[in-house]
């Protein structure tokens, strides 16, 4: 098992090389075409993580939208992703040239550029990489907290690419103390809050597109306790290969500390607009739905689904 994984590490620290020699030398126009073709590709073969699309969208739109509406949004995230990864390579290089070449603001972006301390959140809509690099280059660097990979030499990697555009990225353990005291310190802190966490994890389950899923606290959490607003940031790509970044008006924080839930929740009906107004964007190949509260009806699940014994909260 051992050999296995570290042959696999190898592996991948050998593409992800690759990927930063050869992926920055594309033309803007080829790189965008090729993730273009890469998404279908990609959309063809993955026939496991189409499935989840699909199931995850008759969740969000279940008859309203037909088969077909369904699989062009599918086909559209499945190349939304593959640009992102593509860009992940390409602005390793000439990165302050292309940053400030190819990332607009939109005039939203002054509420996360003026706003500060501030809590900035947002879905996994579009680039959500690149706009916290362009913003950290305007001298508006903010902490984030980021799971690490399990290739600890592909994660140090990312790690440094983040860091070199100002970005400071602190690991899990401890986390809460470090942003706190950054909040405090006037700081900016950046969390994507609609990932899969369960209440024994620091989540709690709050209706997302009318089924109950497990969601972060932590922006709930650090807004209520340091009286911080919340504004919440997307970045969209344009049809010249460009990107456009949006931010919304801060959200004041409730005083009460008890309402943590209540706020997150209100914070998941914006995350809600966002990918209603760009689904094709939103990484539907995830499994929001993964886990069912105690008390829910499995039939209201997707087919990936399993119990969850904490209860609904």
């Amino acid at each position: 098992m051992a050999r296995t994984r570290t042959i696999r590490h190898g592996l991948e620290a050998v593409l992800f090389l690759l990927g930063q020699w050869i992926v920055p030398l594309f033309p803007r126009r080829f790189l965008v075409a090729f993730s273009r073709a890469a998404g279908w590709i990609g959309f063809a073969v993955a026939r496991g993580q189409r499935r989840i699309a699909l199931a995850n969208l008759d969740v969000v739109y279940g008859d309203s939208l037909s088969k077909r509406e369904k699989e062009a949004i599918v086909l559209a995230a499945f190349r939304s992703f593959a640009l992102l990864a593509c860009d992940f390579f390409w602005f390793s290089r000439r990165t302050e040239a292309r940053l400030r070449r190819w990332v607009r603001f939109d005039d939203s972006c002054r509420h996360c550029l003026q706003t500060r301390p501030a809590v900035l959140t947002g879905p996994h809509l579009g680039n959500w990489e690149i706009v916290g690099q362009a913003l950290a280059l305007r001298g508006h660097g903010w902490t984030s907290v980021v799971l690490p990979l399990k290739n600890p030499w592909v994660d140090a990697r990312i790690a440094a690419m983040r860091r070199r555009t100002g970005q400071n990225v602190v690991p899990r353990a401890g986390a809460v103390r470090r942003l706190l005291a950054v909040l405090r310190g006037g700081g900016q802190v950046a969390l994507l809050i609609d990932q899969n966490t369960k209440p024994s994890d620091g989540g709690v389950f709050v209706e997302f597109f009318g089924l109950p899923a497990p969601v972060s606290k932590a922006a709930a959490a650090l807004a209520i306790r340091t009286g911080t607003p919340v504004v919440l940031v997307h970045c969209l790509p344009e049809r010249d290969g460009g990107y456009r970044a949006f931010a919304s008006e801060p959200v004041v924080p409730p005083q009460d500390k008890d309402r943590e839930s209540e706020f997150t929740r209100a914070l998941v009906e914006r995350l809600e607009a966002l990918i209603r107004s760009a689904p094709g964007h939103w990484l539907w190949m995830y499994k929001r739905w993964k886990y069912i509260p105690s008390g829910a009806d499995p039939a209201r699940y997707p087919f990936y689904a399993k119990s969850c014994r904490e209860a609904l909260r």
